[in-house]
């Protein structure tokens, strides 16, 4: 979207108050399933797949996964009250769809919904905005124990999450799974369209590696897909390291992973057998952000009528660039920037499909 409309979008979501801890709502309790976006034995978007080619094995999957999803609460509170009744919590059934349903066919999926913080928090000039997103960690992190504890029965797994969901990600490895017994049994991560600056790399995950190859275990897998030649114009964002928070510029080089050769060098990729995937509904609007009720309306994944494009990760930021037929027709949508983070997994969803498999082969 252009400069202008994005402004006028965020003083529409702006919260009016400064973050209070006597306004947070109250935590959810994991014990109670009804806290659970997605369960093995919950049925939901999860298990969208574009036809009937593909495989869904719901559950009994040697492997688990547990997920992350990004930001979908664009109201004027800090933090989610995670009611079923608005659009917040449609807009996480909707990332079940197009993002955890890529691990559909591997893994058994357990995703917690949270208290998430408000999209302003991340361009909130003062703490606000921290202070929401420490919230919602707390949250993650709380899923976390108790996925471990009563529903992962020492099972292999995959930490996965998008953009606020990549930034709890990286903080709760940090803090649950680095240098502790429960690495052994960690697989990977897909830590998506958050920024990875390469000089905090090392500081976030010790003894975690950056992935490099298509079957690497115990890595980080992460990227942020913009069109070629495209360059972030937000001078900051918030970053979580170990020793607090920061505000991190956005022309740093960042960690990235080629989702086509699953390498982190600069050359141009394809890849035929990839499958990118859209949202499909007669009744809802995907590009909504203003809405705030729920509407049940009927929705699916499909395939992209155009495939064909290549990828490269950019020499001096790592953002990951792309090009071909199928992003020139991304290029038509309205208010489109040249920024790709919401299709960050849409994009790649064959590719991620079968590079979950390679990496779970790799570990077992």
């Amino acid at each position: 979207m252009s400069d202008n409309y994005f402004h006028k979008f965020l003083e529409l979501v702006q919260p009016e108050i400064d973050f209070n801890d006597s306004d947070i709502p109250l935590p959810p309790d994991y014990s109670d399933p009804s806290n659970w976006v997605a369960l093995p034995e919950k049925d939901g978007q999860q298990f969208y797949v574009p036809d009937n080619s593909f495989d869904v094995n719901k559950s009994g999957n040697i492997v688990d996964v547990f997920y992350i999803h990004p930001t979908g609460f664009y109201e004027k509170s800090w933090n989610s009250d995670m009611s079923k009744k608005r659009s917040a919590y449609e807009r996480t059934e909707i990332m079940l769809g197009n993002q955890a349903s890529v691990f559909n066919e591997s893994c058994n999926i357990f995703a917690p919904e949270y208290r998430q913080a408000t999209y302003f928090s991340f361009f909130d000039k003062n703490d606000n905005g921290q202070k929401a997103l420490d919230v919602a960690y707390m949250d993650i992190e709380n899923a976390f124990d108790y996925f471990i504890e009563k529903y992962n029965k020492d099972s292999p797994f995959i930490i996965a999450g998008h953009s606020q969901g990549a930034l709890h990600a990286n903080r709760l490895i940090n803090r649950r799974i680095d240098n502790r017994e429960i690495q052994k049994r960690f697989i990977c991560a897909y830590s998506i369209g958050y920024v990875i600056p390469e000089n905090y790399f090392n500081e976030l995950f010790p003894n975690i590696n950056r992935a490099s190859s298509y079957d690497e275990i115990n890595s980080i897998i992460s990227w942020c897909s913009v069109v070629e030649g495209f360059k972030r114009n937000r001078e900051k964002t918030p970053f979580w390291k170990p020793s607090g928070w920061s505000a991190e510029v956005m022309n740093q080089k960042l960690v990235s992973t080629n989702p086509f050769s699953w390498t982190n060098d600069s050359n141009w990729y394809k890849d035929d057998k990839n499958k990118s995937i859209i949202n499909k509904s007669n009744n809802y609007d995907f590009a909504d952000t203003l809405s705030l009720h729920y509407t049940g309306a009927e929705k699916s994944i499909g395939l992209t009528r155009l495939q064909e494009f290549s990828t490269s990760i950019n020499k001096t930021s790592g953002l990951l660039e792309a090009r071909g037929p199928l992003i020139k027709s991304f290029e038509k949508m309205k208010y489109f920037n040249g920024d790709l983070h919401s299709f960050d997994v849409m994009l790649f969803w064959g590719s991620m499909r079968q590079n979950i498999k390679d990496r779970i082969s790799a570990f077992l």
